[in-house]
């Protein structure tokens, strides 16, 4: 009996303290903005909710990802997922969702600013990946390696951390983890053609092109779909 009254506890406490984030509306414009509004509401009321923060940092990362035009708009969302996602590394150390919506806050927040905030976040992108791996090297089905990969693939040798090997294994990696991950044959389509490895490249499209389209994820998959399609174009 006390089990089933801590149970009905905890449930009721997870529905008063749990808020709707909208994330399944995010596909279109106006569903995204919502997320995002409604999460960076809730994120000003409540900025020691582990939930609330890397959820933010998830619909920002998105909205502005996919949907935001102007430069300056996009940079301030973009410096707010990051700050959410460095929120919820505080919050729980332990958990892999703030790292890794870090390193994809950081990526896109680097872009945004330019070369030398790009080549400046390349640093704490590969921590938050290496110690996510270390928590759930499986975490959003191997997504880390991917994020890893791709610094890997576009910092510069020199002066960074570039290393195309490294890059291969990685999105390899990701790709084994899960075989339907149509970014991850993108990124290495688009290494392999930098490598002028056409027929590999190839193999890489034909892979990620064939992939079911996952409904739930349609913008995103669309986008990737003519991404790839333009590769093919250039073989």
């Amino acid at each position: 009996m006390k089990k089933v009254i801590v149970i009905l506890v905890v449930l009721l406490f997870n529905q008063l303290f749990s808020f709707e984030d909208y994330w399944q509306e995010r596909n279109s414009i106006e569903g995204a903005k919502k997320a995002f509004e409604t999460t960076r509401e809730e994120f000003s009321k409540n900025q020691n909710d582990f939930e609330v923060a890397w959820k933010l940092a998830r619909i920002s990362h998105f909205y502005a990802d996919n949907f935001v035009k102007d430069r300056e708009e996009k940079k301030k969302i973009l410096d707010l997922g990051k700050t959410a996602a460095e929120k919820a590394t505080t919050l729980k150390p332990e958990s892999p969702e703030g790292w890794y919506w870090l390193a994809v806050c950081l990526g896109s927040w680097g872009e945004a600013n330019g070369v030398m905030q790009s080549l400046s976040s390349v640093k704490p992108i590969m921590e938050a990946c290496n110690r996510g791996i270390k928590l759930n090297p499986e975490f959003e089905k191997g997504n880390f390696y991917m994020v890893r990969g791709r610094v890997f693939h576009k910092a510069p040798s020199v002066i960074s951390v570039g290393d195309i090997k490294k890059a291969m294994a990685d999105y390899e990696k990701a790709i084994s983890i899960n075989p339907e991950n149509r970014t991850a044959y993108r990124f290495y389509a688009e290494l392999l053609l930098e490598q002028n490895n056409k027929e590999k490249a190839k193999e890489m499209i034909e892979k990620g092109l064939g992939i079911p389209l996952n409904k739930e994820n349609v913008l995103v998959e669309n986008k990737e779909i003519k991404l790839l399609t333009k590769l093919k174009e250039k073989i």
